[in-house]
């Protein structure tokens, strides 16, 4: 329990509560607590999203893909975070990304019914909830909004940017020049020069249909 305690504290949703207020939370709520071993897959892209997920400890992989299928992006989430909570209710209420632990992980997962009872016993866990999820909305809002940039090198990394759920860290797209440079509205040979001359600056390095990103936020 004092290990739930520390890290519920940690986590944006339960901040700004009193250690009262969370011993009540932690003693009257029911945790699904999960173990995952090594390429165990947590939530899958698709899964009904249930319940509120939180990633207690360990490092996991997330894979999105692109509608059709044809193009991912790979990048990795340190705990302690909540997986997707702005998919918990709503028009679509299910995962868009596969989440697996790298080596082992621990979740704790709360219901529905448990999270409203939380949300109407505890105003600012309400507050957090609805902070959380409206910073997310205006965050996507606004990127709609940003100038596209000129230059294709910009072009690229914007591309990989708006995909990824953390701004910073490796990423790994795989994806097949051609598409890329549909994406772009370009050609291929402008691409393979961009991606060519990036690589020379050591902010990537690409292969036959994938390019690794060490630290994303390099990318300007």
């Amino acid at each position: 329990m004092l290990n739930l305690y520390d890290k519920l504290r940690e986590i944006p949703l339960f901040q700004g509560l009193t250690s009262d207020n969370l011993m009540q939370i932690i003693g009257q709520t029911k945790f699904s607590f999960k173990k995952f071993g090594k390429n165990e897959i947590i939530k899958k892209e698709g899964e009904k999203c249930n319940n509120i997920a939180i990633l207690l400890s360990g490092d996991v992989k997330v894979v999105a893909h692109a509608d059709d299928h044809s193009y991912s992006i790979e990048e990795h989430i340190k705990a302690p975070c909540i997986l997707q909570i702005e998919h918990f209710m709503g028009l679509s209420p299910h995962y868009t990304r596969t989440f697996t632990s790298v080596d082992e992980s621990d979740t704790v997962e709360i219901c529905q019914s448990d999270l409203m009872h939380i949300s109407d016993e505890f105003i600012i866990f309400r507050i957090n909830m609805l902070n959380i999820v409206s910073a997310m909305a205006q965050k996507a809002e606004r990127k709609l909004w940003h100038p596209m940039p000129t230059e294709l090198r910009a072009r690229i990394a914007t591309f990989l940017k708006l995909r990824c759920l953390s701004p910073i860290g490796s990423k790994v797209i795989r994806i097949k020049m051609t598409r890329l440079a549909q994406e772009l509205g370009t050609s291929r040979l402008n691409v393979s020069e961009a991606l060519n001359a990036m690589q020379a600056d050591g902010v990537l390095h690409f292969s036959r249909g994938i390019i690794s990103v060490p630290q994303v936020e390099k990318l300007r």
